[in-house]
């Protein structure tokens, strides 16, 4: 009787594991890849389905990043965002589309309509927390 417990305990904990859903929130270092690979920040928030962030982009002046707010969903292990460039000449549209893999890392595509860089696929890894 005791180990019947034991054993309905123990499928009760492993099914209540496996259901929870996946949780993209942190740091991410993410690397568009270009002609060669540009290193960005992705700083993600997911609330259930809801997804907000940043991503901090290169500029054309060296050194220089512009952070662009990122809204968006997240569901079946896939994602979408959206973000508009602030302070342009015309206001740029960023649009990121990407899955969580199972080993734990994201790929995708990058977007930015009309400034000639068409799409960009990239990789991305979640930062460590520091203790």
């Amino acid at each position: 009787m005791i180990k019947s417990f034991i054993g309905i305990v123990a499928l009760a904990t492993n099914l209540a594991v496996a259901a929870d859903p996946p949780n993209i929130t942190g740091t991410w270092n993410m690397g568009l890849e270009g002609d060669h690979v540009i290193p960005v920040a992705l700083v993600l928030k997911q609330d259930g389905p809801k997804l907000t962030g940043t991503i901090a982009l290169p500029t054309q002046n060296a050194g220089n990043r512009v952070e662009v707010k990122l809204s968006g969903e997240f569901a079946d292990g896939a994602f979408k965002l959206s973000g508009t460039i602030e302070g342009a000449k015309e206001p740029t549209t960023v649009a990121i589309s990407g899955k969580l893999l199972d080993d734990g890392s994201m790929e995708g595509k990058f977007e930015m309509p009309g400034h000639g860089h068409g799409t960009m696929s990239w990789t991305a890894e979640r930062l460590k927390e520091r203790k």
